[in-house]
């Protein structure tokens, strides 16, 4: 049997700066670690060794993204944990922005969300005593990144942007879970800094809706997203409107308590129409589409008509934490 070495380039984080690609590789000497190649002159170099000796620092698994020349990622450093690192393209500089989860213990920065509003990264961490909630950095000054908000106060987590997150002016829009609602649709001023709130809580109770699970599309200023709105209705098509700041379930694909489960494999926006896949119930998982402009929703085509290739519900089907799967 023959063994190859693999450098496994861009496994976790890939991102082009100007002729320059910054990715995570290893050379099998110093594991995993942050690496460039410059396409302008074919040259390549390991950028830094964060974790120094064979074992690797995986940069960017849990999160990477471009500020400016600025590049944000998570790192281990071998003594503080998987923590939030940030390398400058301009002057080659590489430093690890905060302890967040002191000591070895991992806050795993970015891993639910990571959204830049201005100079400021909005994303998700566990500093050890609160558990995984909103944290914010000023990227424009040298100050500690700090806690936006303790959602499910205590030790539970608040789970920002498991499923959904977005932001719209300046507002941010994530899923999130307070520990009575369950993962529910939740909102941030930026600009104010006023206390996230909670948009709407479609499935009472700590089950919770689980806005966003498989598909979230912005239409003008209207959030299109699944979501299950409670033990009477299965997961289907919602929308939430940020001007009038009113929720309603789009259509009912799949009526009564069966699940559509739109987007679960695929959605996209072409002009006003959201195309997707769901399941009726009866056609199984076909192509559907939705016109933001007239509210219409149809089935475009039984593209599988014939009963054979129709996997049974033991297979084929998407699955998670997500009530009802």
């Amino acid at each position: 049997m023959c063994i190859r070495d693999s450098s496994m380039p861009g496994a976790s984080m890939q991102i082009l700066v100007g002729d320059t690609f910054y990715f995570d590789g290893s050379d099998q000497t110093n594991g995993t670690e942050l690496w460039a190649y410059d396409t302008s002159n074919h040259s390549e170099w390991r950028v830094d060794d964060i974790r120094p000796g064979s074992l690797a620092s995986q940069p960017g698994t849990s999160m990477s993204i471009l500020v400016g020349d600025t590049i944000y990622f998570s790192a281990d450093d071998g003594s503080t944990g998987k923590e939030l690192w940030a390398h400058d393209t301009s002057n080659h500089s590489a430093w690890r922005v905060d302890d967040i989860n002191s000591g070895p213990g991992d806050s795993h920065p970015g891993n639910l969300m990571k959204l830049l509003v201005g100079d400021t990264l909005y994303f998700s961490a566990d500093d050890g005593s609160t558990g995984r909630e909103l944290w914010a950095h000023n990227t424009s000054n040298s100050s500690d990144p700090w806690q936006v908000a303790d959602i499910n106060s205590g030790v539970g987590h608040g789970d920002p942007g498991k499923h959904l997150s977005m932001v719209i002016d300046d507002v941010l829009y994530f899923s999130a879970d307070d520990g009575s609602t369950g993962g529910e649709l939740y909102a941030y001023n930026t600009s104010n800094g006023s206390d996230p709130w909670l948009v709407a809580d479609l499935f009472s109770g700590v089950t919770g809706s689980s806005p966003g699970h498989f598909m979230q599309v912005l239409v003008d200023d209207i959030i299109y997203f699944d979501a299950r709105g409670g033990n009477s209705n299965g997961i289907e098509l919602w929308s939430y409107d940020t001007t009038d700041h009113s929720t309603q379930r789009v259509t009912d694909i799949n009526s009564g308590t069966g699940h559509s489960r739109p987007g679960a494999y695929f959605s996209t926006l072409v002009g006003d129409t959201i195309y997707f896949s769901a399941d009726d119930g009866s056609t199984d998982v076909e192509l559907w589409a939705h016109d933001t402009s007239n509210h219409s929703t149809w089935l475009v085509d039984d593209i599988c008509s014939v009963g054979a290739c129709n996997l049974p519900p033991a297979f084929g089907r998407p699955t998670g934490s997500v009530p009802g799967y």
